[in-house]
Order: structure tokens, then C-alpha cells, then sequence
């Protein structure tokens, strides 16, 4: 229903509002409403009995739903919100690979970029964390990454797909990408050091990956149309 889609936008703006403003309890409520919308969104655009990759993908929205509470609750509540978001990746990695991988030669520099990216940062930020005197958590970052870097490989790999229409594709590159750089930026401002408006950016391209990820499925799975 377009209903929930507008639901999850004004929630989403909210949220920027209260991140730039630094009003937190009104955060706690727009976060998990902005992605609460989004799900309600794709769960009701999906037909009575989904394809296997929508239901996937629905899975991994609710469970980036149960990360976001956990990453607003004290610090104590991080890994179990890593965790969550870990478990997320991995659902849209098997929704955006079903119904097998895809791998040409194309493929070995999506993974070539990625992985020199992902090491960089997580040289910095590893190096931070030992700085900090917090080396418990390098080891989930690190398998975070991992998997953070398939999801994005991922959604390069619509590009190369006959199935995946041109339009779709490029949706789930963009929003595969703008999840890369909302963790990215979140692990730097977190461990490495501040980002001047870092807290908002992270924010903002995060719903927005959510919105261009749900959507590039929901056009490939023709249930909408741009």
C-alpha cells in the first residue's frame, strides 16, 4: 500500500530532523517507524504467496528493523545489533543471488574494488579499535565487512542479470552502494574520528538505501512500475 510508503517517508524525515537537532526521544521513535513503513510497504505489495526472493528480502527488512532498536538501546545492546544487521546482509545476499550466483569476468572487478575498499577501512578502523582498547570487537567488524562487501556485490551483480530489468538494476546498484557508505561512514565516525553532520549523513543514505533496495525488488519482481 502507497500508504505505508508515505508513512515511512515523513517518519524518515523526522528522523533526520531529530538526528540534525540531536533530540533524542524523538529518534527513538522516527527510526524504527521509518523502516516499520518501509516493510509494511513491500509486505503488502508482495502477492498472497511471494517468490522465494521477496520473502528473503522481506526477512532481512525485518530483521534490519530488530538492528535498529538494538543500536538505539545503551552500548552494551552494539554487537547484538551487529549481529542483527549481519544476519540482514545475509538475507538480502541469498534474495539478490537467488536463484544461483551470477559470475563473468565483469564480476572479478565488482569484487577486486570492493575488496581493496574494504581493506583500507578496515585498517583504519581495526587500528582505531586496538587504539581505543576495544579489540573484542575487531573481530566482528571485521566478518560484518565481509559481509557487508557480498551484499554490495550483490546488488552490482543485478547489472550483469538478464532477468533483472535495466531500471531495477541500477536501483539496487545505487542503494547497495549507499548501504556500503551509511556502515562506512558509521564505523569512521564511531572509531577513526568525527565526520563534520557524519550521525546525519549515515542516517540519510541509510533509509535511503532501504528505499532504493525495496524498490529495485519490488520492479524486478514487476509489481511496480516507475
Amino acid at each position: 500500500m502507497v500508504f505505508f510508503l508515505f508513512f515511512a517517508a515523513t517518519f524518515a524525515v523526522l528522523d533526520w530532523i531529530a538526528v540534525a537537532t540531536n533530540h533524542r526521544r524523538l529518534e527513538y521513535v522516527a527510526k524504527p517507524a521509518t523502516m516499520l513503513g518501509l516493510v509494511l510497504w513491500f509486505a503488502t505489495t508482495l502477492p498472497a504467496v511471494p517468490a522465494p526472493a521477496g520473502t528473503w528480502f522481506l526477512l532481512g527488512m525485518g530483521i534490519f528493523l530488530a538492528g535498529d532498536i538494538f543500536l538505539m538501546l545503551p552500548p552494551e545492546n552494539f554487537i547484538k545489533g551487529l549481529l542483527a544487521f549481519l544476519l540482514g546482509n545475509i538475507a538480502y545476499i541469498v534474495a539478490f543471488n537467488l536463484p544461483q550466483p551470477i559470475l563473468q569476468p565483469l564480476s572479478l572487478v565488482f569484487l577486486a574494488v570492493i575488496g581493496a575498499a574494504s581493506l583500507f577501512l578496515l585498517r583504519r578502523i581495526t587500528r582505531a579499535l586496538r587504539a581505543n582498547k576495544q579489540g573484542e570487537l575487531i573481530g566482528p567488524v571485521i566478518a560484518y565487512a565481509a559481509v557487508l562487501g557480498l551484499t554490495f556485490f550483490s546488488t552490482l551483480s543485478t547489472l550483469l542479470r538478464a532477468t533483472w530489468p535495466p531500471q531495477a538494476a541500477v536501483l539496487a546498484a545505487i542503494g547497495g552502494g549507499l548501504f556500503v557508505l551509511s556502515d562506512s561512514m558509521l564505523g569512521w565516525n564511531r572509531y577513526v574520528k568525527p565526520i563534520p553532520n557524519g550521525r546525519l549523513i549515515t542516517i540519510i543514505t541509510y533509509h535511503l538505501s532501504q528505499l532504493f533496495l525495496a524498490t529495485s525488488f519490488l520492479l524486478f519482481l514487476d509489481l511496480i512500475a516507475l
